[in-house]
């Protein structure tokens, strides 16, 4: 954290007071471990609402460049904790309005925003309209993803201003939360980010999509499990359940090490293959990434520390593993790409009631 007013909201708002249950559950140490907390599932155990990892929030509200006066958008509330470090940010001469769909959600980020009598306001809306009658806006912060802009939030965002969203590229894989600046007719990238946020709900009470196949091998003894394995993405759902289990039971055997004789950045490195390797190949997501092999009789991961990756760890035949391989060297030959690298842009087609989004690597 680098920024001197976001460092100080965060040592100012509490966030406990937008977590209460979970603090009277679990004590203030889990509500300042830096971990999002699911705070809402729907009937079918999906989560649909969470208040964001602390870190991922604090980079975010430091790549929006909020200065003191500004009028702010927040699209989907949360549980108002993100709101309120963004009034904090702006200031009383300030305005922050965050819209949320959900009627249960916004009555809870309600209530948080007011037990630290924060001036943000909270209304009750869909967010992809955006809320017209209070804009033109400075900054436009969407906290949940999406793989489309609205046109509308385009329309409010004053010229010159920061929009900043998680742009979905491929389903079930984590996303580039990008910051754009308006110019005009268009949005241009000025910085990403890479992580993972709920998708943006249709209706109140819709159902949130469902996750992308997963596959996952858990240990239990006595009172203490941990994870064996854990498989998920898109390219999963093209193979038999024959070969699902094939594929589970390799990930539960002994690897084959590939050193790659470097240190990658995680997430430099996922968020290139996110966006390079074949989808029906791609399985992992944040934090975790790799392919599997095209008949799915193989499986290639990337594997490493915490913060950077240092070998391929792969299993069955070798098609995987040459593909992982392939696409590590070419992030190398690109010149080991990371989100500053990634130039994203969007516009806005006349008579279109979409956007159109490009995707390019930066020299």
């Amino acid at each position: 954290m680098t920024s001197p007013p976001v460092r100080r909201a965060f040592l100012t708002v509490p966030r406990e007071r937008f977590l209460p249950e979970i603090t009277k559950r679990e004590g203030l140490e889990r509500v300042y471990q830096d971990e999002a907390i699911v705070t809402s599932h729907d009937e079918r155990g999906i989560p649909t609402s969470s208040s964001s990892q602390p870190s991922m929030m604090a980079s975010m509200l430091e790549q929006l460049d909020l200065r003191p006066g500004q009028r702010v958008l927040e699209v989907g509330a949360g549980t108002g904790y993100n709101a309120a470090l963004l009034a904090k940010i702006v200031g009383a001469r300030g305005r922050v309005i965050s819209v949320e769909l959900d009627p249960a959600t916004a009555r809870r980020a309600r209530r948080g925003l007011a037990s630290v009598k924060s001036p943000a306001k909270l209304v009750r809306g869909d967010g992809r309209e955006g809320w017209p009658r209070a804009g033109p806006y400075d900054r436009i912060i969407v906290t949940a993803s999406t793989p489309t802009v609205p046109r509308a939030w385009h329309e409010q965002l004053s010229e010159g201003g920061l929009l900043e969203l998680p742009l979905v590229h491929r389903r079930g894989q984590a996303q580039a939360i990008v910051t754009f600046r308006k110019l005009s007719q268009a949005l241009r990238s000025e910085a990403v980010l890479y992580g993972g946020f709920m998708p943006l709900r249709d209706a109140p009470g819709a159902p949130v999509a469902s996750p992308p196949p997963s596959l996952g091998a858990i240990e239990r003894i006595d009172d203490r499990s941990r994870s064996l394995a854990q498989l998920s993405g898109e390219a999963l759902r093209r193979l038999s359940a024959a070969r699902r289990q094939r594929l589970l039971s390799l990930a539960l055997s002994e690897a084959r090490v590939h050193e790659l004789g470097l240190r990658a950045p995680r997430p430099a490195l996922s968020l290139y293959l996110t966006i390079e390797a074949p989808e029906d190949r791609l399985v992992g997501g944040w934090p975790r990434i790799g392919v599997i092999s095209e008949n799915g009789d193989g499986l290639a991961l990337l594997a490493g520390g915490a913060k950077t990756f240092t070998r391929i760890e792969s299993y069955g035949d070798r098609d995987a593993e040459r593909l992982l391989l392939g696409l590590t060297e070419g992030w190398k030959q690109r010149g080991r790409p990371a989100g500053h690298d990634l130039r994203v842009e969007v516009s806005f087609p006349r008579g279109a009631a979409g956007s159109d989004v490009r995707l390019s690597w930066g020299s």
